[in-house]
């Protein structure tokens, strides 16, 4: 892991220290991630969207919090001259590290062995081998872990954002979906301390809506679409996204305002009706007039406001407002703001079920998963969850969020199924919602996909009842990786393009980058690399945005293949070697296989059957799962063929024994698929005609039955050059026939088409042939012998 030192200052992401000398710096954690990527990304200026969805997960943080973030950072570094030395403002767009800086290999510096170069790699067996100790052990298996690298994530978000806090009024059935409302955040016009109003103000007020029985959009839906408003009123165009991605029908805009000692809150119909909606509330307290302002709009929308069950003492209504403010900084993702705000209650106030499942809520956000399942456990065994059946739902969905987050899918089946228990004969709400995404991705990641995709469905109706667009993104997404993952690309690709195009309008950056990554692969297993390949400028502009470098691997990986396939095999080789040694330094086991697997593809392709044969069976010696049956019987089949290169047949037929037995475990068609292939393909070079002929054609009937053209394609082209070489031209025909359409769209089909022709020798269709190649070839080279113009009546 890498050091930086700049002037007398050394940093330390690994220890996350700042040190000036000797000296150990304080500094608050987001001002360090601040520091550190600008740093990382020096050699360009970083825009604002991008620094905060890096170091807080997600682009809608204020502006003002930012801005107090990096005035932290330049206190701590001494940057406060008007001449920046380290941290320069780009205006109108972010900011840029314009000081030297001197990276220093820690590793090298404590004595320990340096890691070997990605160009090494395949003599990095130790490295891996200690990667592996260093990392936790996957459960229930590598593969499901692996899993939620490219599902589980998306779902975890769709699961576990927003509702922590505790409504004290049930929740209404909602109202037809014509009727759904939106409210911005609320416009505050005081100091800033009372900035906390703007989301805290804007949730009391759809709550209290919501409880007088108006659909209401929810809040953590409502952030992302208003993130760039400020407190100003959205333009016609804004105003028309809003309520496109949202559906909602009626638009509202509040406003706060302290003058004279008292607070005077308004809510306005921005659109949905006519006349237009006004009204106002004013109270010395925020909150009171927040609260007045929502029932008197509650009231002209033809609804009874909800009724208080007792008049709240001064005492509550000041815990009221320490809870509104948390909840703000929640829905802000601050969650050390939101515990710094619980932890000025006293003893008996902490002590209330609500204020304890908020801390737990806040414990899972910052990644305290312990401390997390602690308090929510505790919740039930008190019985204080039990009262209220949506408060227990609650609670038992922060214990799902915490197994789901610790792969832990049996679990999260077990618990999801209880909430739907309980809440399955009520009105629908987003609990229900979340508990039906949760178990469908548990179901999901155990390979039960026809229970998930039940769950999904239910999920959907739910989370439409209550307006919950983001949700039903996710959920869109979820389907899409499901279906892809059973092989289905073509149902697979609309559910996962259009939950993409959703999310990107939520700025639900990280969800939309799995939805991607899905989606490419979808595009390269039906043979359209030109569609992949339109997709990536996207991509690469999620993976740089990504703050996660697990997650920025797995994709970067992506963009490697959907290059590869477009021959632009340059840019895809730096890529990956990038990928290969981020991935030994941070000692990523699984992502670091599946590097090296394309890492072999790729030296096959080239000719250098060695290296492939090593890279291939190094990784699959090693304990090592893909992601799915796919990958890893791509590996194997990777292994074999380069064996067979080698002209190692011996070694080679036990491998294709190997693969078998694996094929045999795992179940997947696919697995079935790629044994026979690879024993047709070992027959083929071992002169075992007949077995080689029986076998492909079991291999062909297999890769139509399942219709992935990427599977069809690969059996194709073995089976017609197994023939071409045995000089069987007239059967060769039609098997390279069968994937002939794909010609003018793939290389490797348009490659075995030239491969026919010139065998043939009818030099018209070769020389068509050779064109599309050519002009899909990229920088990847047609074969010599090919491009010489065949000679008439030579074929047989």
């Amino acid at each position: 892991m890498h050091q930086f030192r700049f002037e007398d200052f050394r940093l330390d992401p690994a220890r996350r220290e700042l040190r000036r000398g000797d000296e150990l710096l304080a500094l608050p954690p987001k001002a360090f991630d601040c520091i550190a990527y600008l740093i990382e990304h020096r050699a360009r200026a970083v825009g604002r969207d991008e620094l905060m969805a890096a170091v807080w997960g997600r682009s809608e943080v204020s502006d003002n919090l930012l801005d107090q973030v990096m005035l932290r950072a330049r206190r701590t570094l001494g940057d406060t001259d008007e001449a920046r030395r380290m941290i320069r403002t780009v205006p109108r767009f972010g900011y840029a590290w314009v000081a030297p800086v001197e990276t220093i290999d820690a590793d090298r510096a404590s004595g320990t062995p340096a890691v070997l170069p990605a160009s090494e790699v395949g003599s990095v067996k130790a490295a891996e081998a200690t990667a592996r100790d260093a990392t936790p052990a996957a459960t229930p298996s590598s593969r499901r872990a692996r899993h939620a690298i490219g599902a589980i994530v998306v779902a975890l978000l769709a699961v576990g954002a927003a509702a922590w806090w505790w409504s004290r009024t049930p929740v209404p059935p909602p109202l037809a979906h014509a009727n759904l409302a939106l409210l911005l955040p609320v416009a505050v016009d005081a100091d800033a301390k009372y900035g906390w109003a703007r989301l805290g103000a804007m949730d009391l007020i759809a709550d209290r809506l919501r409880s007088a029985g108006q659909a209401m959009v929810p809040s953590d839906n409502v952030i992302p679409l208003a993130r760039d408003l400020g407190g100003d009123a959205p333009d016609a165009a804004q105003l028309q996204h809003i309520t496109e991605a949202s559906t909602a029908a009626i638009v509202l805009r509040a406003r706060a305002a302290l003058s004279a000692g008292y607070w005077r809150v308004s809510v306005q119909s921005l659109r949905g009706r006519s006349p237009a909606l006004f009204a106002e509330g004013e109270a010395r307290e925020l909150l009171e007039a927040a609260r007045i302002a929502a029932d008197r709009t509650a009231a002209q929308l033809g609804l009874a406001p909800p009724r208080d069950d007792d008049l709240r003492s001064p005492r509550e209504r000041a815990l009221d407002g320490v809870l509104q403010q948390a909840e703000a900084a929640m829905l802000a993702d601050q969650p050390d703001t939101a515990r710094a705000l619980l932890d000025t209650l006293d003893a008996e106030q902490g002590a209330r079920p609500d204020v304890r499942f908020r801390r737990a809520g806040i414990d899972f956000r910052s990644g305290r998963l312990d401390a997390a399942q602690a308090t929510f456990e505790a919740l039930l065994d008190s019985g204080s969850a039990g009262d209220d059946p949506l408060f227990h739902a609650r609670v038992l969905n922060g214990l799902g969020n915490v197994a789901l987050r610790r792969d832990d899918y049996a679990a999260v089946e077990r618990i999801a199924g209880s909430v739907v228990a309980l809440l399955g004969d009520a009105a629908p709400s987003p609990e229900l919602g979340r508990a039906l995404t949760g178990r469908a991705i548990a179901r999901s990641a155990l390979f039960r996909f026809d229970d998930a995709v039940a769950d999904f469905a239910q999920a959907r109706v739910v989370l439409e009842s209550v307006g919950d667009r983001l949700g039903l993104a996710r959920i869109d997404a979820n389907l899409g990786i499901l279906e892809a993952r059973r092989d289905r690309y073509a149902e697979a690709l609309p559910l996962l393009e259009r939950g993409a195009g959703q999310l990107a309008n939520f700025h639900d950056l990280t969800s939309e980058l799995f939805a991607r990554v899905a989606a490419a692969y979808a595009k390269l297993y039906l043979l359209d690399d030109a569609a992949a390949l339109a997709g990536e400028p996207r991509l690469r502009e999620l993976v740089e945005r990504e703050p996660n470098p697990q997650w920025k691997r797995y994709a970067t990986l992506a963009r490697v293949d959907v290059l590869a396939a477009n021959g632009r095999l340059e840019e895809a080789r730096t890529l990956l070697r990038g990928v290969l040694e981020d991935a030994i330094r941070a000692g990523d086991a699984p992502l670091l296989g599946s590097a090296r697997i394309i890492a072999a593809r790729q030296a096959l392709a080239d000719g250098d059957a060695a290296r492939a044969s090593n890279e291939a069976g190094e990784v699959l010696k090693a304990d090592w799962q893909a992601e799915t049956p796919r990958e890893q019987a791509g590996a194997w089949l990777t292994l074999v063929r380069a064996r067979i290169a080698r002209g190692d047949a011996a070694t080679a037929q036990g491998d294709v024994a190997a693969l078998a037995r694996w094929a045999e475990r795992d179940g997947a068609p696919v697995a079935a698929l790629y044994a026979v292939l690879a024993r047709a393909e070992h027959a083929a070079a071992s002169d075992a005609a007949a077995q080689a002929d029986a076998d492909f054609a079991a291999a062909l009937a297999q890769a139509e039955r399942q219709r992935v053209p990427e599977d069809l394609l690969r059996v194709c082209i073995a089976y017609t050059q197994a023939l071409l070489a045995r000089g069987e031209l007239a059967r060769a025909g039609p098997v390279a026939a069968r994937i002939a359409g794909w010609a003018a769209q793939d290389y490797d089909a348009a490659l075995l088409q030239v491969r026919l022709y010139h065998a043939l020798a009818q030099v018209e269709p070769w020389h068509n042939a050779l064109e599309r190649a050519r002009r899909l070839a990229g920088e990847r080279v047609v074969p010599l012998e090919l491009t010489r113009e065949p000679v008439r009546g030579a074929a047989r």
